[in-house]
């Protein structure tokens, strides 16, 4: 079983699939899974936050600045995108807390 994704994780990118722009909106098509992704603009900046291993709290902490909403509305929907990410397999958690 997967261990959830939590604001100690630290997560990347688990793909080279490549995004492009369509406005604010970043959209991929994986022809071989079959798959079509579309990030809106804060998820968009979610994907580019992780090209790199990324804890999750410096991830929230960056939107914090970046966008008006308050912390627990972030981190929450922080933590499901990148849930909903990575069991469509498209980021990868490199390493988590042990609590």
């Amino acid at each position: 079983m997967e261990t959830q994704i939590d604001l100690n994780s630290i997560v990347q990118r688990a793909t080279d699939l490549p995004f492009s722009r369509l406005g604010e909106e970043l959209l991929a098509i994986d022809a071989q899974a079959g798959y079509c992704y579309s990030l809106n603009e804060t998820s968009g900046r979610v994907w580019d936050l992780i090209v790199t291993p990324t804890p999750v709290r410096a991830v929230c902490a960056r939107l914090g600045k970046e966008y008006v909403v308050d912390e627990a509305t972030c981190r929450k929907s922080v933590v499901s995108l990148l849930q909903r990410l990575r069991e469509a397999g498209l980021v990868q958690v490199i390493d988590a807390a042990v609590g």
